[in-house]
């Protein structure tokens, strides 16, 4: 029996996607993709729909994995809701993927099979039991990215019928080097922009101290200048600990800026980032510094008054696109991440003026 066929009959008829094989043209137009998104929003959906591209599955998972607080789900495809809610309220504290990440934090490729055959201290029958009846499967195969902060990124594959075979796990060998190497550059994208604050030219980066917790509380990241901080002023740990809902918190001689991601965002989701920036006078918080060009100055003023991106490309006359890219443009400035923290900035300077 050839490899393809021993897959075929492992393969449910059901799967959300069929095989094609590494070295097609259109595995290299995904992967083209992939590497295109990194950076963005779809980036971790269209890696593990590459992941996927070559194995017959039914369904999909990407999971976060800690040792300090229980797995969250952040995407699925072809998987019903009540199945996810199943998972999280009766599965999750029995994953034995999280267990093995918790254990041995070995970033790489594993089966749900797999643990039964290695008889090692993780039991993976009590989720075995429970999960594969409530979500109708009988394997699961998974990769694993490390992050920060002793975390990881888990994508999972489902079967709906057999095992995933050898050959199988072996091609997610071959390619997971690939998927974790545009993983951790969409890592760096992402503390690249957390950590960018323009100073006199647009092309200058500084790392201002800067804190990311997850949802629990936990540390996940810290800059070295962060430690250095919080080392020689105690306020700011303080202060940290008992932020809630606080957007910036104003310390001696710094402003504490605190951002919330949401559930989606795949470092920590629903944590928060603390960034810490000297305070300046009210005066020079009106707006960014350096000064802006007249477009940018246009733009900015259209978004402190409240206007929808849309709106501004039709008051100013050009693309949507365009007045995305000059928004980049001024967070780079002003030194923030987001139109939310571009608000939040300079709103109090505006109102007092």
């Amino acid at each position: 029996m050839t490899r393809q066929s021993d897959e075929a009959e492992n393969f449910s008829p059901d799967a959300v996607a069929g095989p094609i094989r590494l070295g097609q043209a259109e595995w290299f137009r995904r992967v083209g993709e992939v590497a295109s998104s990194i950076g963005t929003d779809r980036f971790h959906q269209l890696l593990v729909e590459l992941f996927g591209a070559t194995i017959p599955h039914s369904a999909s998972w990407i999971i976060r994995y800690s040792r300090g607080a229980p797995p969250d789900v952040i995407y699925t495809a072809n998987v019903p809701a009540d199945v996810v809610d199943f998972y999280v309220a009766n599965c999750s504290a029995l994953d034995p993927f999280s267990a093995h990440w918790k254990r041995y934090e070995e970033p790489g490729v594993r089966s749900l099979a797999s643990f039964g055959a290695r008889g090692g201290p993780i039991d993976p029958q009590p989720y075995s039991r429970l999960f594969k009846a409530a979500a109708k499967i009988t394997d699961e195969l998974g990769i694993f990215f490390s992050t920060v902060g002793h975390s990881s990124l888990g994508m999972f594959l489902e079967r709906e019928k057999g095992r995933f075979t050898e050959a199988e796990i072996e091609r997610s060998r071959l390619v997971f080097p690939m998927l974790d190497g545009f993983h951790k550059t969409h890592v760096g994208r992402i503390f690249d922009r957390l950590r960018y604050a323009g100073d006199v030219t647009d092309s200058e980066l500084i790392t201002r101290p800067t804190l990311v917790q997850d949802r629990m509380g936990l540390e996940i990241f810290a800059t070295p200048s962060w430690r250095e901080a919080t080392a020689a002023d105690a306020s700011i740990a303080e202060a940290v600990a008992a932020a809630t809902d606080a957007r910036s918190i104003d310390l001696a001689g710094h402003t504490l800026k605190v951002e919330r991601f949401d559930d989606y965002f795949p470092l920590a989701p629903a944590g928060r980032m603390f960034v810490l920036t000297p305070r300046a006078k009210a005066a020079d918080r009106a707006e960014p510094d350096p000064g802006l060009t007249a477009r940018e100055k246009a733009v900015f003023d259209l978004v402190m008054a409240g206007v929808t991106t849309g709106a501004i490309a039709q008051t100013l006359e050009i693309s949507k696109g365009a007045v995305k890219n000059v928004k980049l443009r001024i967070y780079r400035k002003a030194g923030v991440a987001s139109e939310r923290a571009l608000v939040q900035k300079f709103a109090r300077a505006r109102t007092a003026e």
